[in-house]
């Protein structure tokens, strides 16, 4: 099964714009762009655009700068302002010097702040930040906002961030060279972002190279640096160590190849009537085969099925109807990812059992999108019961961790009524961290080599 070319790339871009956003879709604001059309837009005012969120809802808007103002619109064909913020001052140069324009959180209240970059011909710059108050709108906020002065300004400052830092938890680092130059590395040191930085007692702008967005982190008192447009961490090391893949670090061993027949597992299904009554686990066995496998604009398409089959001595006798229970999932093998099938999940309106989760590792980001099926047949050959789990996954092609796991069941009815609600109680958890799961008891299945 494939899907029409217009889905395929809007995939892409979605994948694309992510691997370039860095670990954990690290977001660098942007510095606007042209926009076209034949309405009001296309009368050459629109210095920038972005997105403001408040109360949950989110408008995309277009920025109009003057030396007094910068004016939010709608993005539509009738110009109809959304709101504003006035400047403290006029910048007399407020057009050219225009830079930048991100609406963060700064404070972590979930609504949009608004900070404004200018870079002037006398090499100062002026930064401005307003802070969201639901009561009276923007307010002018003097403590994080500054001018700087001289040509490079920022060398005593910069002394404060020069060195190498880790990215918490992402397999990914920052190094701040004393000429103001900042790069991100990778695993192997390789250079995935780079740019210069502007530094001062409240924290440092990383602006890129390639695309002149910014990243301002901002220093904590036990010594680490905050990522407030991404909601994480980095703290200083004297080296990079790379960190092993959590399959591997786990000692979980992939031992399953699709195309190579069955494996048992044991404890593999559970039975039960009514709540739980005659509760009891056996054998069953799985086996994977791949029913497509291609890759078309940047994308890996695979389809494939996983097959469980339960022999008639894995379900005893009951006098009353019953239920039988698998329990399989997908995972990531570098971060333990749990590819949650919940409804959370389900981001787009593609239909049912359609889901989208994004994983970060060694400095690039991956948007894995699958689509999967469910077919259970009785009395097939010397099997009482067959169930057929039928996916279709979406990978970047550079992509290799997707996991399949077949699950050894829990050995009492409680807990495997407390499995079936997993979903809910740790969405996308690491496999290591689900009491639940015995992950040292499953199959798992290599499904992209």
């Amino acid at each position: 099964m494939s899907r029409d070319k217009e889905n395929r790339m809007k995939l892409r871009k979605k994948a694309f714009a992510l691997l370039a956003a860095l670990v954990c879709a690290v977001s660098l604001a942007a510095c606007g762009g042209e926009v076209v059309g034949d309405d009001w837009r296309v009368s050459g005012i629109v210095d920038a655009d972005g997105t403001i969120t408040h109360d949950g809802e989110s408008v995309d808007v277009l920025v109009a700068i003057s030396p007094e103002s910068a004016a939010f619109y709608r993005d539509e064909a009738e110009q109809i302002l959304f709101d504003s913020v006035s400047f403290p001052m006029a910048i007399p140069d407020a057009e050219s010097a225009f830079y930048a324009i991100r609406f963060d959180d700064l404070d972590g209240d979930g609504e949009s702040d608004v900070t404004v970059d200018f870079r002037h011909a006398d090499n100062t710059e002026t930064h401005l930040v307003w802070i969201w108050d639901a009561h009276v709108r923007y307010v002018f906020c003097e403590e994080l906002s500054y001018v700087t002065g001289g040509t490079d300004p920022s060398d005593d400052a910069l002394e404060l961030y020069v060195g190498l830092w880790e990215y918490v938890g992402q397999n990914f680092w920052l190094r701040v060279y004393e000429n103001a130059d900042w790069a991100f590395l990778d695993a192997d040191e390789n250079t995935v972002m780079n740019g210069t930085a502007v530094a001062d007692a409240d924290g440092i702008e990383l602006h890129d190279a390639a695309s002149g967005d910014v990243l301002r982190l901002v220093p904590t008192d036990d010594g680490e640096l905050y990522d407030s447009a991404n909601d994480g961490y980095l703290h200083p090391v004297e080296a990079i160590t790379p960190a092993l893949p959590v399959f591997e670090a786990a000692g979980l061993s992939v031992g399953c190849t699709a195309d190579s027949g069955t494996y048992l597992l044991e404890d593999g299904v559970s039975n039960y009537a009514g709540l739980g009554d005659g509760y009891a686990t056996a054998d069953c066995y799985w086996e994977v085969t791949k029913t497509g496998d291609m890759t078309h604009d940047g994308i890996r398409e695979i389809e494939f099925d996983a097959i469980c089959y339960i022999p008639e001595d894995s379900i005893p006798y009951f006098g009353e109807s019953f239920i039988t229970n698998t329990n399989s999932e997908l995972y990531d093998y570098y971060t333990g990812i749990w590819l949650t099938a919940a409804t959370a999940y389900s981001t787009t309106d593609r239909g049912e059992n359609h889901y989208l989760h994004t994983v970060a590792w060694n400095g690039q980001s991956y948007t894995i999108e699958f689509f999967y099926s469910t077919d259970w047949q009785d009395n097939v050959g010397d099997f009482a019961k067959v169930l057929t789990k039928s996916y279709i996954v979406y990978l970047p092609a550079d992509y290799d961790g997707l996991i399949f796991a077949a699950e050894a069941q829990p050995d009492n009815y409680r807990d495997n009524a407390r499995l079936m609600q997993l979903d809910s109680i740790s969405p996308e958890a690491c496999i290591t961290d689900m009491d639940l799961i015995d992950p040292y008891s499953s199959l798992y299945f290599s499904i992209c080599k």
